[in-house]
């Protein structure tokens, strides 16, 4: 007659909670990564930034501008889309006349990050983005050609994804949001 101890029960149950434990985690992963790829196609159109087109408004007489850009986000996956946040950067190129030959400069107008939070499976977040600065105009050359002023803007969308295992980040750089002369 054969007894099994304790012990070598006890391993044995312990063991067999591991590989189930181990085995859960991985699927979890998987269709978590699997999902996180299917919002990321391109094709699907879950992310699309802008949305629409840009606006712009330049108020040259109070050295200002505003900027809006749509947006819309929509989580196709089983997992909530979380920590999701836009950060947006414009930059103005132009010729400055502080400078002995006019040298290009490019200034940073505004770098603002807006977080807005979670999408939760089959939603959609549709919003806007909206940030202002101001323009340092005294030492632009307004005779620059062919554009006095030119506009470029840094788009970083960034989300978790899968109760949180994946953080993913995407960039846009240098996108041109306009410029402006003085004389046509």
């Amino acid at each position: 007659m054969n007894i099994i101890r304790y012990s070598r029960l006890f391993r044995w149950v312990v063991r067999a909670f591991l590989l189930v434990f181990t085995l859960s985690l991985s699927v979890v992963s998987l269709l978590g990564g699997w999902s996180a790829v299917t919002i990321l196609n391109p094709s699907s159109n879950d992310i699309n930034i802008p949305d629409g087109p840009i606006i712009t408004n330049f108020d040259i007489g109070n050295s200002s501008m505003e900027i809006i850009v749509p947006f819309n986000i929509s989580n196709g996956g089983v997992y909530a889309l979380s920590r999701i946040s836009l950060r947006f950067q414009v930059g103005m190129t132009f010729g400055n006349t502080s400078t002995l030959l006019n040298d290009t400069t490019t200034v940073q107008i505004f770098d603002t990050l807006q977080p807005y939070g979670s999408v939760l499976p089959g939603k959609t977040l549709k919003a806007n983005y909206s940030g202002t600065g101001s323009l340092p105009l005294s030492e632009v050359d307004i005779y620059r050609s062919p554009n006095a002023l030119e506009f470029y803007a840094n788009l970083t969308f960034s989300a978790s994804y899968s109760l949180n295992l994946y953080t993913f980040t995407v960039s846009i750089i240098k996108f041109s949001v306009g410029n402006y002369s003085w004389f046509p």
